[in-house]
């Protein structure tokens, strides 16, 4: 099957919730130091993007980052050369050959704020959900202490906080207040399940993620279908 282009799948002004995955499950970014490599790495590109990074959370055989999209092309050279540089990287250290990722990044389009905030929270509930830790607080490599708390470390200097989030309240402290407040009712509400859009190209309504489908499946029909 044909790769779906990723004109297809993001939109600009609009978030992308962009999943890297471990070859066959391995811990392609398992300890500390290749965790803070993967995003200096990532820091040295973004000054020169004009796509936005939202949140982040690092586990040992994957990361979920959250990014606005501003240039699509731009956005899909990022990705090229801040997974090349990483791969090198870790193949060095490891003195191994190969493939480092799974495939190539999943991302998944979000279609407005009430979705992009359940996969802000999905994201910094990540390490609870796979039993690193019991409260999203504790766990160092992600932006949830940015939004909880304004704890901002020098690998996430250049994360910028989506529209929603200023919209929480007239101070950071309001805002931070607020965040907490609805990402603890997320948990409540959601437990640790795991959501659609790990699974599909677009997360929002069912009206909306038919209509956005049904051009990839077009695009996927035109593809295949036979010579006159």
């Amino acid at each position: 099957m044909a790769r779906i282009p990723r004109n297809l799948i993001l939109e600009i002004d609009c978030q992308t919730h962009k999943i890297w995955r471990g070859h066959n499950k391995e811990n392609n970014i398992g300890t500390d130091d290749e965790k803070l490599t993967y995003l200096t790495y990532l820091n040295e590109l973004l000054p020169k993007q004009l796509n936005e990074l939202n949140a982040f959370d690092l586990l040992s055989n994957h990361t979920h980052e959250l990014f606005e999209i501003k240039d699509k092309i731009q956005f899909s050279n990022l990705m090229r050369d801040h997974h090349s540089r990483y791969g090198m990287f870790f193949n060095r250290k490891h003195n191994r050959q190969g493939k480092v990722a799974y495939q190539r990044p999943k991302t998944c389009l979000i279609e407005c704020d009430e979705y992009s905030i359940q996969a802000t929270f999905y994201i910094h509930a990540n390490a609870v959900r796979a039993g690193i830790t019991k409260n999203a607080c504790n766990y160092k490599w992600s932006t949830h202490n940015l939004y909880a708390f304004g704890k901002r470390k020098d690998f996430m200097k250049y994360v910028k906080f989506p529209k929603w989030y200023m919209n929480l309240g007239n101070t950071w402290e309001d805002r931070r207040r607020k965040y907490r407040q609805l990402f603890d009712l997320y948990i409540k509400k959601n437990g640790l399940i795991t959501q659609t859009f790990l699974y599909n190209y677009f997360f929002g309504n069912t009206l909306w993620m038919l209509e956005q489908s049904k051009v990839v499946s077009d695009w996927t029909k035109s593809r295949t279908k036979s010579p006159p």
